[in-house]
């Protein structure tokens, strides 16, 4: 079963900071990076979107674009989320991994291929995902079933992807994302879905926010589940309702998370979501990397926000590195 990169006694967790590319979607791929990277952050967490990183036509050249930017900022490609909810249907979120019609499940068996792909070849270390909703008339032991199905079949194409690529088993993994209201909703429920694959490919991709909103000890299940952790999404949840805020503005303790992380080693990547503040994007993200950087220990990432010209980087945006 997977576990946290070790570290030598004593040792630092080395805590980088990045942000989820879905809450700049005003803006083109290449330009997020900059405004990231102008504003201190480590690290990207791109988004399966028709704005930045398409499923369906993002190919060598939006790869070697995105290398170039990265290359020219510094900011490192930490994960791929394909969560985005209107990919295949107006409905969010639809169809299901679990979903009864099996034409169903392979259209998102089919998404999710692609991003596999993508994300090997843009180089990033994890792919994350999440089950979607069950039907109120399957039990849950069928969706299971066909869970299980999928995800032998997504890891069977991870494997191909890679050694086609020529890298090693663990240069992409895959990571499993608990959602409220879906059929994989709590951290222990992607533990045991772990357990069943047996497999060193599969992770967990906590999301703090989700974590608060569904379980009874989110502080708990937080450290409990480190071990099988890969990479962290944080935000600020306000009563326990599902809406992503600004860490800061809502009731949770980040100085209590960054004590769970350091007393569980967490060698990983702290990744802010806040897909509904793009309106507001360089103001969220620069409060909400204050905050981190206030709250959490050991998250020290760039030694401050770099002066680049956004002006220049925006112009070359409009050119050929401007992704579709």
């Amino acid at each position: 079963m997977p576990s946290s990169t070790p570290l030598r006694p004593g040792a630092t967790p080395p805590l980088r900071l990045a942000y989820n590319a879905n809450g700049l979607r005003s803006v083109a791929l290449p330009d997020a990076v900059r405004v990231l990277a102008d504003r201190g952050y480590d690290g990207i967490e791109l988004s399966l979107n028709a704005q930045h990183v398409d499923p369906w036509s993002f190919g060598d050249a939006e790869a070697e674009a995105l290398r170039r930017v990265l290359d020219e900022t510094g900011l490192v490609a930490c994960s791929l989320a394909t969560g985005d909810p209107h990919l295949l249907s107006e409905l969010p979120f639809e169809p299901a991994l679990v979903d009864p019609d099996p034409a169903e499940r392979a259209r998102r068996l089919d998404l999710l291929r692609r991003g596999i792909r993508i994300g090997v070849r843009a180089g990033v270390p994890l792919v994350a995902f999440s089950t979607g909703s069950r039907h109120p008339a399957v039990a849950a032991e069928q969706a299971d079933r066909w869970l299980d199905e999928g995800l032998a079949e997504l890891l069977t194409v991870l494997a191909d992807e890679l050694d086609a690529a020529g890298l090693p088993t663990g240069a992409t993994v895959l990571g499993m994302e608990p959602e409220p209201g879906f059929h994989v909703q709590t951290n222990a429920e992607v533990a045991a879905v772990i357990g069943r694959t047996g497999s060193d490919s599969l992770w967990l991709s906590q999301d703090l926010g989700h974590t608060v909103v569904v379980e009874d000890d989110p502080l708990a299940s937080l450290a409990r589940h480190l071990p099988l952790t890969r990479h962290l999404q944080v935000e600020d949840i306000a009563g326990r309702v599902h809406a992503h805020l600004v860490p800061g503005d809502g009731d949770v303790d980040f100085r209590s998370v960054g004590q769970a992380l350091a007393e569980g080693g967490y060698a990983g990547w702290l990744s802010v979501e806040l897909y509904d503040h793009d309106d507001v994007h360089r103001e969220a993200a620069e409060r909400a990397r204050e905050h981190l950087l206030a709250t959490v220990p050991g998250l020290g990432g760039r030694s401050g926000p770099r002066r680049i010209d956004l002006d220049a980087g925006l112009e070359a945006g409009r050119g050929t590195s401007r992704l579709r």
